[in-house]
Order: C-alpha cells, then structure tokens, then sequence
C-alpha cells in the first residue's frame, strides 16, 4: 500500500518546504507537487493523509536508552522497568539504541538484545551498544569485536564509564583498546563502530579520553560523549572535543534541555555535533518530544532548529545513513505534527502506521497480549 502525505510543510535539508511525500515498500518514494488523481488512476491501493495543518518531520532517533531497565540504585525495587513499545510511539521515536549502564549483572546483553529484538518484530528500528560502564566489557558473544561483527543489531560499544565514582577509571590504554575494537569491527561490517562514553561528575571530566588522544591515533569521530549536560565546566571540554570531531550528547533526564541548549550555542558549540537522548529507564520516552516543544517554548529556538538533534545529528554519529531525513530512498520514518501545539499526530515507522490522529494503530501484533487484574476491587486490562 502506499501512504501520501498530502499539504504538508516537510522538514527537508533542515528547513520547511511546502511538499508532498509519497512512501511505500517501507521507503521514501517521491517528495514534491504529487498528483493525487495520478495515484488513484494508477489502480494502486492509496491511502492519503491530509497534512494541512500539520508538519511533516523525519521519525526521532533516540540514540541512548535503557531498553531493558535501568540499573536502581536504591534496591531492587528502584530498578526502573524496561522500555516499552507504546512509550517510543507516543514520542515519535521511530528508532532507537539500547544499552546497560552500571549493573552488568541483572542486566545483560541477553536481555537487552532481547528486548531489542522485541521491538524490531514490532517494526520498529532497534539497535544496541555492546559493554557497559566497567572494561573488560561484558559482551553478548565473550567479545566485542565478534558482537559487533556478527551480531546485526549491535552498531558499537558502551556506554563504558569515565569521571564516575560508579565505575573504576580505565587507563587512556584500556580505553583506547575498546575505542579501536569497536572501530575496526565497524569498518569491517559498514556499522558505526562508534564507544559511547558515559562521563559522570566526577572533576576528571573528559581528561582519560584527552590522554587516550595524545597517546594513540585514534579519530576523534569514534567517540559519542552522552550526559555533557552535568556542568558548565564539562560542556566547553566538550565543545572543544566536538570541534575536532567527536558527537556530544545531551540527556533529557533532568528537565532543563533549553538552559543546557542555549549555553552550548552561546558558548560556540557546533550544533550538528550535538544530539539529545532520552537515557530512557529513569526518564520516559515521551519526555524527549515534551522537551522539545518547551525549548520551542521557553526560549528563542525554532523548531527547525531543534530537529536536527533528534534526527540528522544521531543518524550521522552513528551510521544509520537511511535514518533521520525525508529523502527519496530513505526508510519511510515520517512524524506528522501538528502546527498550532507541537503535538504528535500519526507516526510511521518503517512504512507502517503506528498512530494515526493520536491512535495506536497496532494492537493486532502479537505484543499487545492483554493480561487483565483485579486491585482492590478495581477491574483493569493492562498491555503485557
């Protein structure tokens, strides 16, 4: 079938163009004037979305998140539950990697491939770092150069830990060891090969990963910095690391993305080194857009400005050359927003509706088995 995005204003090239999308196969089609009557003449099975008043944007890429639970601090009973399906759809995420932080021993790699997976049955685009805060990695297969080189699903390593009292600082060698693992596995097998580095709040900030770059050849692009937003100090070490190449990211688990945004651009942070994640287990999903239209909000950034973070920005970082832009060829991950409030309206993933005018559109997969129970005497049906 296909899907024809009708009088829509559509996010090409970073800017809004009046522009019709024509999608099917699970791609990008044809963008610009589409005859409607054409189509229908064609005896092609169409489906056409009036998007006058809506614009038409790539689906989001959340490039870090704890797809199978985040680690607790405080107790099991803190251990916050692993993502779910709904959660991503409802925030316009069409695509999304997962990762374990800190516990490496409730939380596996076999977990988190499996809920990876869970969601690439649904449809949707999944995909997974390799490791964890401590080095020597925990791994799928016992190696991290063999998880990313046979393993589809896993694009590159992490997040492994500097500047964190949770984790023992690795040497600028072991670090470095991960970092060309992880590259040359992705050479080989056209991935990101990309270390996601989690920096804590520790004073050290980004200096194990300064020492690792005098001591070794290694490009600064193969390394994806996530929480920069801690401290003033951290994001201008960043944007220096930034200038020369490496992707920055910032984390929406606290609540002030415009404070942290503006700074970063005042500062002369280079916007297209820079993405936004979610670091979903503590934070949901959908707190990703909601930051967005507050920045849209509370400062003087556009829209189009903002997009780019969560869409272009990640899917350069890491290699996912289909992803994050409305172009002919591309996968047909297509958001439609409404104009007037910033709210999401349907969501396409792969070339298939997941909602549509607010609704969700998949209850048929087999996922949505309903469990119902009985609290208090208070009858419910609850998504399993």
């Amino acid at each position: 079938m296909l899907i024809l995005f009708k009088n829509g204003s559509a996010f090409i090239n970073n800017q809004f163009q009046a522009c019709d999308v024509l999608v099917g196969g699970g791609k990008i089609l044809k963008t610009g004037k589409i005859s409607e009557s054409s189509l229908l003449h064609s005896h092609l099975e169409v489906e056409i979305l009036d998007c006058k008043e809506r614009y038409i944007v790539p689906g989001f890429i959340d490039s870090q998140a704890h797809m199978a639970g985040g680690s607790g601090e405080a107790g099991f009973l803190s251990q916050p539950p692993r993502v779910a399906i709904e959660e991503c759809i409802r925030g316009g995420i069409t695509s999304i990697v997962g990762c374990i932080g800190v516990d490496t021993y409730t939380k596996t790699m076999s977990n988190l491939f499996a809920s990876v997976r869970a969601f690439r049955e649904a449809g949707l685009s999944a995909y997974a770092y390799s490791g964890g805060y401590e080095l020597p990695s925990k791994t799928l297969t016992q190696n991290l150069s063999t998880d990313i080189l046979y393993v589809e699903e896993i694009i590159g390593a992490g997040e492994v830990a500097i500047a964190d009292h949770r984790a023992v600082e690795p040497t600028p060698d072991q670090l470095a060891r991960v970092v060309v693992d992880s590259y040359v596995a992705g050479t080989l097998t056209r991935k990101a090969g990309v270390t996601r580095v989690h920096v804590g709040p520790a004073e050290r900030k980004l200096q194990t990963a300064r020492e690792m770059f005098e001591r070794h050849s290694i490009h600064y692009d193969s390394l994806y910095f996530t929480h920069m937003d801690r401290s003033r100090a951290l994001v201008v070490e960043g944007i220096e690391f930034a200038k020369k190449g490496s992707f920055l990211d910032f984390d929406i688990h606290e609540n002030d993305l415009h404070t942290w945004y503006k700074f970063y651009l005042d500062e002369g942070g280079l916007p297209e080194q820079l993405s936004f994640s979610t670091d979903a287990g503590v934070a949901t999903p959908t707190e990703l857009w909601r930051e967005i239209q507050k920045c849209c909000i509370n400062s003087e950034c556009k829209f189009e400005q903002l997009l780019p973070h969560i869409t272009t920005v990640p899917a350069k970082a890491l290699k996912l050359n289909t992803k994050g832009t409305i172009f002919v060829g591309c996968d047909a991950d297509l958001v439609t927003v409404d104009k007037k409030d910033l709210e999401i309206c349907d969501v396409i993933a792969n070339g298939k509706f997941f909602m549509k005018d607010e609704r969700f559109q998949f209850v048929d997969q087999p996922f949505t088995m309903r469990r119902k129970s009985d609290w208090y005497g208070y009858r419910s049906e609850t998504l399993n």
